[in-house]
């Protein structure tokens, strides 16, 4: 009774954060948040420079951007040029408090450039998103092969 109860709550934990990762944005909603500035990249699949497709089904691999700041928590498959200094986080792991970003308009949607900045590996984030909210991330790593994510966006 106790492990079936921990199943159901379970369960429905994780049917909430795919109800919430799955309400993208689209229309004057999506434009809005993309001029101000105010939005989350829910990462779906990754496709690593050598190798296949990878589904992720975690939800929480994630780039929020916000006007002061960029946060990435992201997984990372591909080959490393140098050994990181902190070996307990694999993965993109970003937290700027302040970035730099071009922002251009494109007929099915808008093309964002996010350069980190500070203590960080990542030296360019493009990100091209659909009037729809879907969107795909390519990421420049200092030390590492590109890396690029299918996803959506969402608040």
């Amino acid at each position: 009774m106790k492990t079936r109860l921990s199943v159901v709550i379970l369960l429905t934990g994780l049917f909430a954060a795919t109800a919430h990762a799955q309400d993208r944005l689209h229309g004057q909603a999506l434009q809005h948040a993309v001029q101000e500035r105010t939005f989350v990249f829910y990462a779906r699949t990754a496709l690593p420079l050598q190798g296949h497709m990878i589904n992720l089904t975690d939800l929480t691999y994630t780039l929020k951007v916000m006007p002061d700041s960029l946060y990435a928590d992201l997984p990372y498959f591909g080959k490393a040029y140098a050994a990181p200094a902190n070996l307990s986080g694999g993965g993109i792991h970003i937290q700027s408090a302040t970035y730099r970003y071009q922002l251009s308009h494109k007929k099915s949607g808008w093309h964002l450039v996010l350069f980190p900045t500070g203590n960080t590996d990542v030296y360019r984030m493009d990100l091209d998103i659909s009037t729809e909210g879907y969107a795909s991330l390519y990421i420049i790593p200092n030390q590492r092969e590109a890396i690029s994510y299918s996803g959506i966006i969402s608040k």
